[in-house]
């Protein structure tokens, strides 16, 4: 693995991503809410002046809660989508985590890799898989 990583919190857990999937981390301020959105679509941030809707992946937290917002490109490049995180921890290199071993059939699918960080696993993730897990779920969830 090479190249550097955006570390993140949610919840007790820390996830890293890799840096070249994430344009910009925004703080999450001024969310506005839409009728009708259904989870995980938390609202929709003002990003100088181009509305980025944001997906919540944060567990039990409200609209009012704080956090980091990490800016992706949607579906196609002219589209971003922000995830909002309970916290953006730091961007590091690749070096800076030990291996901790593959990643295994017990966890989901979007996990890449469980590294070893500081203060525990440090959860490898694809960001736009896992932002599809969250999507799936909540539509299974209404169903």
């Amino acid at each position: 693995m090479s190249g550097g990583l955006v570390t993140f919190v949610l919840g007790e857990r820390e996830y890293a991503t890799p840096l070249s999937s994430i344009r910009e981390v925004v703080r999450l301020e001024g969310l506005a809410d839409l009728p009708g959105m259904t989870k995980p679509l938390a609202g929709v941030l003002d990003l100088r002046g181009t509305a980025l809707p944001v997906l919540d992946l944060r567990i039990g937290a409200t609209a009012e809660s704080r956090g980091d917002v990490l800016v992706m490109e949607g579906t196609t490049e002219e589209t971003l989508v922000g995830v909002a995180v309970d916290r953006v921890r730091a961007v590091v290199g690749a070096e800076e985590l030990g291996q901790g071993g593959a990643a295994g059939d017990e966890l989901p699918s979007y996990v890449v890799e469980v590294l070893r960080g500081a203060s525990g696993p440090v959860f490898l993730v694809d960001l736009p898989q896992m932002v599809s897990a969250a999507r799936e779920a909540a539509r299974k969830a209404v169903l």
